[in-house]
C-alpha cells in the first residue's frame, strides 16, 4: 500500500493508544537511522491498535482499497466481523462516531468521508472512559489515514475514482448514494454541495452537503433556474452576486451563498442531474479542477445506474397513478406484521362513493384525478410511518400498527370528513366526493390477524349498504 509517506502520523494514533494502557512503543536507534521508519502500513497500524485495546478485531475503509480489517485470529465469529464491518462502513459516508454494545462485544467505529475506522472489543462492560479513549485513538488514525492519501504520489484523478468507487460500494440506496456525493463533492472543493436529479418535468435537489443549507434538500426547482438550464443544455452555468443559481421561488431566501455553479452529470449523451458548488465560480486555473473532472465524469454513470435500481425497485411496490403503495406491497406490511405480536393494529378499508358514476359523467382523466386527490388527502390524514395503499379500482388501505380500534376509530372519521370537505376539482368546477369506510382492529375486537382484513371488508360492505359516506367497524364475530 503507498501510505508510508505518512507512517509517523499513523503511529502518533497508534502510539496513543498504546500509552493510554501503559505501553511503548519502540525502535531501536541504529537501526532507524539506517533504515528510516519501519515499514508499516494501515493494516499494520490498525492491528497496534488493535492490540493497544485488546479488540478482536479492527476494520479500515479507505479511498485505495475499500473495507479491510485485521483479525486476532481465525476464530472470531463471522456475524462479529460482519457487524462491525457495517458500522465502519456507515461511519465513513456520515462521518459519526458510531457505538454498539452486543451482550457479547462492543464496537466502537468513527469516520471522516471515505475514510472510517473501528475496533470491536469483547464484552459490553466498557465505561464511557474506555469508549472515548478508543474513539479518539481511532480518530487520530483516521487523520493520518487522510494525511497519507495528500502525501501519496497516487494520481489524485486514481484518488477520486477510488473515492466514488467506495462511495457505491458504501451506500446501499439511491438516497445513500446523494448524500455520500455531496459529503465527497465537499471534501474535495471545500466548498458547500448540493446534488440535483433531473426529472421527466422538472429538477430536484436530492441533498445537500454539511455546508450547506439544510431547507433547500427536497426542493423542485423552476425550469428558468441556472441549475435546470445546465441540466437541459448540458453546458455548466455559472452566477455571480445576489443571481440564486437555484433560481426564483426558491423559498426560505436567507441563505449567505446564493451564486453558484451547475456542473452536468452526464451518463452518456444523456444529462441525469448537475453537482452544484455554492459560491463564486471556480478559476479556471484552480488545482481543485484537477479533481473535480475525475468526480464529475464518474459520478454521472454511476447515479444513473443507481437510479435505474432505485425506479425498479419503487414501481414493484408504488402503485403508478396515485404514487401510494400497492396491493402487494400491503399484503406483504400485513403478513411481516406478525400473528406473534402483541401491539395492537387497526385496518382500514375506503372505498370512494359512486366512482362509476363520476368516471360516466365527466371521463376517465377526472376519475383518475379523483383517485390522485383522495390519495394526497389520505397521506395527510395519517402519521409518518402509517402504511396507505392502493388495493383495486377505488379501494383504498390505511394500515395502522400500534393504534386500538378508539384510536383508528377517530382516523378513519377524519379521513371520511376531510374527502367530504375538500372536493376535486376539475375543469373549473367543483366536485363532492365522498367515501365509505370499514375497520377492523387487532387483537380487540378482531382476535386473529387472519381474520382482519375479511372483517374490514364485511365492516366497508355495510358501511356502502347503510348509505355510503359513514365509517363502520368490525365486532367480535369475526
Amino acid at each position: 500500500m503507498p501510505w508510508r509517506g505518512s507512517v509517523w502520523g499513523l503511529l502518533a494514533a497508534a502510539g496513543g493508544a498504546a500509552l493510554t494502557f501503559g505501553w511503548t512503543i519502540r525502535w531501536r536507534p541504529g537501526r532507524l537511522r539506517r533504515r528510516g521508519p519501519p515499514p508499516l502500513g494501515l493494516r499494520e497500524v490498525l492491528d497496534l491498535l488493535r492490540q493497544a485495546y485488546g479488540a478482536s478485531v479492527g476494520w479500515g475503509v479507505d479511498a485505495a482499497e475499500g473495507a479491510w480489517e485485521v483479525l486476532d485470529g481465525p476464530d472470531v465469529a463471522e456475524n462479529r466481523r460482519r457487524r462491525g464491518a457495517a458500522l465502519v462502513q456507515l461511519a465513513s459516508v456520515d462521518g459519526r462516531q458510531h457505538v454498539v454494545r452486543d451482550p457479547d462485544a462492543t464496537f466502537i467505529a468513527v469516520g471522516d468521508f471515505p475514510y472510517g475506522a473501528g475496533l470491536g472489543l469483547d464484552g459490553a462492560g466498557h465505561d464511557e472512559t474506555m469508549i472515548e479513549a478508543v474513539a479518539q485513538a481511532l480518530r487520530r488514525f483516521v487523520a493520518g489515514m487522510r494525511l497519507a492519501e495528500e502525501q501519496s504520489a497516487v494520481p489524485r484523478a486514481r484518488v477520486v475514482a477510488g473515492r466514488v468507487a467506495r462511495l457505491v460500494a458504501g451506500a446501499q440506496t439511491l438516497d445513500g448514494m446523494a448524500r455520500a456525493t455531496v459529503e465527497l463533492g465537499e471534501q474535495i472543493t471545500h466548498r458547500a454541495v448540493a446534488l440535483v436529479l433531473a426529472a421527466v418535468d422538472s429538477a430536484r435537489i436530492v441533498a445537500v452537503s454539511a455546508a450547506a443549507d439544510r431547507r433547500l434538500a427536497g426542493l423542485p426547482l423552476s425550469p428558468e433556474s441556472p441549475v435546470a438550464r445546465a441540466v437541459a443544455t448540458g453546458i455548466p452555468v455559472a452566477t455571480r452576486g445576489n443571481e440564486d443559481v437555484f433560481g426564483p421561488g426558491v423559498p426560505e431566501r436567507r441563505r449567505s451563498e446564493r451564486a453558484g455553479t451547475a456542473y452536468p452529470l452526464m451518463d452518456g449523451s444523456l444529462v441525469v442531474g448537475a453537482l452544484v458548488l455554492l459560491g463564486a465560480p471556480l478559476d479556471p486555473d484552480a488545482p481543485l479542477l484537477d479533481d473535480l473532472g475525475p468526480l464529475l465524469s464518474d459520478l454521472g454513470p454511476r447515479l444513473a445506474a443507481a437510479r435505474a435500481v432505485h425506479d425498479a425497485e419503487r414501481r414493484a411496490v408504488v402503485d403508478p397513478l396515485t404514487g401510494l403503495r400497492n396491493r402487494r406491497e400491503f399484503e406483504r406490511a400485513l403478513t411481516a406484521y406478525g400473528p406473534k405480536s402483541s401491539e395492537p393494529a387497526t385496518l382500514i378499508y375506503i372505498d370512494l362513493d359512486h366512482f362509476k358514476r363520476l368516471n360516466d359523467t365527466l371521463g376517465h382523466p377526472a376519475g383518475d384525478a379523483a383517485l390522485t386527490h383522495v390519495a394526497r388527502l389520505l397521506e395527510i390524514a395519517v402519521r409518518d410511518g402509517d402504511m396507505v395503499a392502493r388495493v383495486g379500482g377505488e379501494e383504498f388501505a390505511v394500515w395502522l400498527t400500534r393504534t386500538a380500534a378508539r384510536e383508528g376509530l377517530e382516523v378513519a372519521e377524519r379521513i371520511r370528513r376531510s374527502i367530504a370537505e375538500k372536493p376535486l376539482v376539475w375543469s373549473g368546477s367543483s366536485y363532492p366526493l365522498t367515501t365509505s369506510c370499514g375497520l377492523a382492529s387487532y387483537p380487540q375486537p378482531i382476535g386473529d390477524l387472519l381474520n382482519l382484513t375479511s372483517a374490514a371488508d364485511a365492516a366497508l360492505y355495510r358501511a356502502k349498504e347503510l348509505g355510503r359516506n359513514r365509517v363502520e367497524k368490525a365486532g367480535s364475530g369475526h
